[in-house]
């Protein structure tokens, strides 16, 4: 996987320096080949996502370390390879171990998920509970249910047109809500819960 825009020694100092501008062009430039390679290897998108959403984090976490990375696109690579793996270990985990257990309700954290990860997923459950009733509800018809804008609006008894302006507001709340309670700037709160929550 070649990059040489991404070597530039002043573009990774400025990942490293928790640049906004840069996290989005490295979000924009590899989240299409992260999410296409997980989920050509492991089948799942769901899987899949969840890998997009780990490696964006480890490079966050790690961002100081960037001005040391002499091939971005190979680290990515790695990183998504790695992250692959243990996607494919849990599939098989939960396929032989966990197959007899009842299905739980909500959006918790795997077993095997990082200390970052189960923050990040608290912090979602605690801004969705501060949401007004028609943006939860319109929420969880979206992302939980995943029905389609139209369904929600028969549903609701409501338009379509206020079926996205809910569910764009619900978004925004839960992006200020992450940057206002983690421990990263409301851009990258944004880009992880997008890995977390796209359709």
């Amino acid at each position: 996987m070649e990059d040489s825009t991404g070597n530039d020694p002043e573009w990774l100092m400025r990942l490293s320096e928790g640049d906004e501008a840069a996290f989005s062009s490295l979000f924009s430039r590899y989240h299409d080949f992260i999410y296409s390679f997980a989920a050509r290897m492991t089948g799942s998108g769901a899987i899949a996502e969840d890998v997009v959403q780990e490696v964006f984090l480890k490079v966050w976490l790690n961002r100081a370390d960037l001005p040391q990375v002499q091939n971005l696109g190979g680290y990515i690579n790695r990183l998504t390879r790695n992250h692959v793996l243990n996607g494919i270990k849990r599939m098989a985990h939960e396929n032989t171990l966990l197959q007899n257990i009842p299905p739980v309700t909500g959006n918790l954290p795997l077993p095997d998920a990082s200390a970052e990860m189960r923050e990040l997923s608290a912090l979602i459950d605690q801004a969705l509970r501060r949401l007004p009733p028609q943006q939860q509800r319109v929420y969880q018809l979206s992302r939980t249910e995943g029905r389609k804008h139209e369904e929600i609006a028969a549903i609701l008894g409501i338009s379509r047109e206020t079926v996205k302006k809910h569910m764009m507001a619900a978004l925004q709340s839960i992006r200020t809500y992450l940057s206002r309670h983690g421990r990263m700037p409301l851009f990258i709160a944004g880009c992880l819960l997008a890995c977390l929550h796209q359709k």
